[in-house]
């Protein structure tokens, strides 16, 4: 994994007239700013300094409920590396054999300017429209530049970024198991963060942590985590558990005040001890442990939601095991189009 930020060109820095009230966001069309004035514009790629589609900030990847948590320093955005700096054009390029899909570069850009084409590939809008103006790439412009991203960061957005289907998932589960084991964490690190959580993930070859990640949530409940990408979650629970033990012991986090989620590629199967055992730790325990998939984070993430566990929202276990109504009521939305078992990402396969 690359930890260095790398060098930019700045002769191309860009900002808006005007701040938008709101910006509106759909599959095949990037996204569209709407005014005060009642004017809108599709903006184009402003060049950013600091590209979040990139690069996240240092608070993204720490978690402040815990002290001295030996995290990964990587900033990178993009959890497979498919995302770079192109100095002719100053802007992002995206490698569509790498890229995953998983619209964490989308969901980040401030202006929209990132979206995904109507064949489910991340584009880049560098047409400009008449709301961008350019800039020198002075200290002067760069500061203007840094306070208008922040502004942009609080202007409501609406709309569904990818539209979800069977042979969509099918394409991203496809790459997605291919991927060494090296890239499964800062997956799961990732979505999380852009789905407004912070999260800190163990380092490479550190045996000492136990855990894979630890997050706090937008509303600030806080948990381990265990990311899965084999058939074998049964392991997973189990680690859970051991991970409670060690932010108990370790770090004096009550094993009432630990929200543990484990996100594994898709569910276990009906048949597999993973669900009795996650049913056996709350029956003796009273910890109700979070199950979600990958598929499903990525769902919430193109329906503009946020990760937050709150009153155990995604508790499902040996008596009930789908994820499908629980992940319609978030995204606020009737239905999900993907057929009952798909791949084991809102429900087990049989």
């Amino acid at each position: 994994m690359r930890i260095f930020k790398e060098n930019r060109d700045h002769s191309r820095l860009a900002i808006l007239k005007d701040i938008p009230v709101s910006l509106e966001i759909h599959q095949g069309i990037p996204g569209t700013a709407h005014f005060r004035d009642g004017g809108s514009d599709q903006i184009s790629c402003l060049g950013c300094t600091v590209p979040r589609c990139m690069y996240l900030s240092d608070s993204d990847i720490e978690c402040s409920h815990i002290k001295g948590f030996p995290c990964d320093r990587s900033v990178m955005a993009c959890p497979v590396d498919a995302i770079a700096w192109n100095d002719r054009s100053a802007a992002p390029v995206i490698d569509q054999q790498r890229c995953i899909r998983c619209g964490i570069c989308v969901s980040r850009c401030p202006v929209g300017a990132l979206y995904f084409s109507d064949q489910g590939e991340p584009e880049v809008n560098m047409t400009p429209g008449d709301s961008v103006i350019n800039m020198r790439p002075d200290q002067a412009g760069q500061d203007l530049h840094a306070c208008q991203i922040e502004q942009l960061l609080q202007v409501p957005r609406s709309g569904i970024s990818l539209q979800a289907s069977d042979p969509l998932f099918e394409t991203i589960y496809e790459k997605l198991q291919r991927l060494g084991n090296a890239y499964h964490n800062p997956v799961g690190r990732n979505l999380l963060i852009a789905l407004g959580c912070r999260c800190a993930m163990r380092r490479i070859g550190d045996v000492y942590t136990r855990m894979d990640a630890v997050y706090s949530s937008p509303a600030g409940s806080f948990g381990a985590v265990e990311i899965e990408f084999g058939k074998d979650t049964l392991d997973a629970s189990r680690g859970i558990l051991d991970d409670i033990a060690v932010l108990n012991t370790r770090y004096g986090v009550h094993k009432h005040n630990n929200r543990a989620l484990v996100i594994c590629l898709q569910l276990p199967n009906e048949r597999q001890g993973y669900w009795q055992v996650v049913k056996d730790i709350r029956v003796v325990e009273g910890i109700k442990l979070s199950t979600i998939t990958v598929g499903a984070l990525m769902f919430l993430l193109w329906n503009g939601c946020v990760f937050e566990p709150e009153n155990d929202r995604y508790y499902i276990d040996f008596d009930n095991m789908d994820l499908r109504h629980i992940i319609c009521i978030q995204a606020d939305c009737d239905s999900i189009p993907l057929s009952n078992g798909e791949l084991g990402i809102m429900e087990p396969n049989k």
